[in-house]
């Protein structure tokens, strides 16, 4: 066995979640991403409009600056898959809102997005459980019940 693994574990899985696990989810949701037509910020704002969204709000939660969204938002209205809408509680704000083609698309991505990506299948269906439970002892979270 690799004396790393043996003498600092923690440093070693940090960095294979790090350099290795996050790439790997990164180019997988661009891949699928791709697939629906979409760039990788456009799948991320997509996902995000569940609900008409002001593009402040969007830029908060996506991480991006309010001019990148202007522009994504602009992009996807051409393809006509969000339109801009009054706020209800003041006129003066636009919202963001999926179109019924966007919604389609968005179920579309989801559905993509809830399949596991290929390199689960290398682990076992042992192996994949034993996972499972590491991370969900580390993310506090509840696994699904059988």
């Amino acid at each position: 066995m690799d004396t790393t693994v043996e003498r600092e574990p923690a440093l070693e899985l940090w960095r294979l979640l790090r350099d290795e696990a996050f790439a790997s989810l990164k180019e997988d949701f661009t891949a699928r991403v791709a697939e629906c037509s979409l760039s990788l910020p456009q799948g991320k704002l997509i996902r995000e409009l569940g609900r008409p969204e002001s593009q402040r709000e969007l830029a908060r939660r996506l991480h991006y600056d309010p001019s990148n969204i202007t522009s994504l938002a602009d992009s996807l209205e051409a393809r006509g898959l969000i339109e801009r809408r009054a706020d209800a509680s003041d006129r003066r704000f636009r919202l963001l809102a999926l179109t019924p083609a966007g919604e389609r698309l968005r179920a579309t991505l989801e559905e993509r997005l809830a399949q596991p990506p290929a390199f689960l299948r290398r682990l076992t269906p042992a192996e994949q459980k034993q996972l499972l439970q590491l991370l969900t002892k580390i993310f506090g979270a509840q696994p699904p019940r059988a």
